[in-house]
């Protein structure tokens, strides 16, 4: 049988929990993981509506699932979806874009990591609290540190394997 359109919504509205969960520290800050995302959300938007008042800005593309079945085993599902983050750079040209970038994608993959207390902790894989198999970035991430027009830009690819 095929994924259920209620579990695959709880997946990917359980993914979109962790975005809210990235955290990350800038070179030189004494305190750890004082940055956040100022918006979150499943709904994409362009970054000409994204005002840098909200900023950094993580959406969840929600994009494409496949399913794939071999006689007598059961129905393999692949979920895939990416954040889009959007960060002003500012007109001071002093932030280093690519450095912000770079510790965002840290963030996200420390929000992505399997946590201790998930089921699939001790084999390396985020089962996202034991609703699939894995959860992990898989692909290129995509960088724009915004050099040229003051706005940074990162896709992130993430797949989710459904058992």
């Amino acid at each position: 049988m095929s994924l259920d359109p209620a579990e695959e919504e709880l997946i990917l509205f359980t993914l979109a929990q962790r975005m809210a969960e990235v955290r990350w520290t800038r070179t030189g800050e004494a305190t750890p993981d004082t940055h956040r995302f100022i918006t979150v959300s499943r709904r994409v938007r362009l970054f000409a509506d994204v005002p840098t008042s909200e900023q950094p800005a993580c959406f969840q593309a929600e994009w494409a699932t496949t399913e794939e079945q071999k006689t007598g085993l059961p129905y393999k599902t692949m979920i895939e979806a990416n954040w889009i983050i959007f960060q002003a750079i500012g007109k001071d040209k002093k932030a280093i874009g690519a450095i912000e970038n770079n510790l965002i994608i840290g963030g996200c993959r420390r929000a992505l990591a399997p946590k201790p207390t998930d089921p699939g902790f001790q084999y390396h894989r985020n089962t996202l609290g034991g609703l699939v198999h894995h959860c992990y970035i898989s692909g290129r991430i995509f960088k724009d540190p915004g050099d040229i027009d003051d706005q940074g830009m990162i896709v992130i690819p993430i797949k989710v394997l459904v058992p």
